[in-house]
């Protein structure tokens, strides 16, 4: 009785111990979320995936948010929505942050590390949740750079802390797969979606760092800092200079996308 007792104590206690919430982060643009419908899609299968039961519906969370950000009166804004398993739901909404200018014009430098990325060494990879460990240990790992990237146990390339890896090689643009273990981004999705209407060849495929190393351009994507070229890898500088290549044009339509 005792053991049952002491067990349900431990149950009930573990979603604090253990950091164990589903949550996503939003862009608002002129007072419209950006692919809000996809954000609450991805809530709902991480929930599933660690078994934490949603307290309302995707439609009564949706007019959740919407509320605090009109309470908040930020027509552009970051928003945070996370649920824990007690069904406790918390909604962050607050400025977004704004990067240089020169972020974007003359790229960012980012470092490979040696936390591990994949379905081994994470609970549930393309499931968003608060356990976050690899991404701290990583982020430590990274220092002063921009994102610190990190490999699977094999030796490819999977993605950053908090963003997607996409390179372009021979015109091509290669990005890697879910099954490595890599967190299904949405502004991941709708770049792969500008790729096919633009007819730019778009391949998911794994890539290994040395590849990485000889790559003609590379760039992030997150829905903060939504599509960041990247100038330097691990202090090797990249080829492009971003003007007219496949990252710039991306950019631009994926600025075109967001205000619609």
């Amino acid at each position: 009785m005792l053991q049952a007792i002491e067990y349900k104590l431990q149950k009930e206690s573990m979603p604090f111990d253990l950091g164990a919430n589903v949550f996503e982060t939003m862009r608002a643009y002129a007072g419209k979320i950006f692919c809000l419908k996809e954000h609450l899609l991805r809530l709902e299968e991480s929930a599933r995936s660690i078994q934490i039961k949603l307290p309302c519906s995707r439609k009564e969370l949706k007019q959740k948010i919407l509320k605090e950000l009109e309470t908040s009166k930020l027509k552009d804004a970051y928003i945070r929505l996370s649920i824990n398993f007690l069904g406790k739901i918390d909604i962050l909404v607050r400025p977004p942050r704004i990067y240089p200018k020169d972020f974007y014009e003359n790229g960012v430098k980012i470092i490979t590390v040696p936390t591990f990325k994949d379905s081994l060494a994470s609970v549930f990879p393309q499931a968003k949740m608060g356990n976050f460990l690899n991404g701290i240990l990583a982020r430590m790992e990274g220092g002063d750079f921009f994102e610190a990237i990190l490999l699977n146990r094999a030796g490819f390339i999977t993605e950053g802390t908090v963003s997607n890896i996409f390179v372009v090689k021979d015109k091509v643009l290669l990005t890697p797969p879910l099954y490595l273990g890599v967190l299904p981004g949405i502004t991941r999705k709708v770049v792969m979606e500008l790729a096919s209407e633009m007819d730019i060849e778009l391949k998911e495929t794994p890539f290994t760092r040395h590849e990485l190393y000889n790559v003609d351009e590379i760039f992030l994507t997150n829905t903060s800092i939504e599509i960041m070229p990247v100038a330097y890898v691990d202090g090797r500088k990249i080829k492009n200079n971003f003007q007219q290549k496949i990252t710039y044009l991306l950019r631009k339509k994926f600025l075109e996308r967001r205000l619609k």
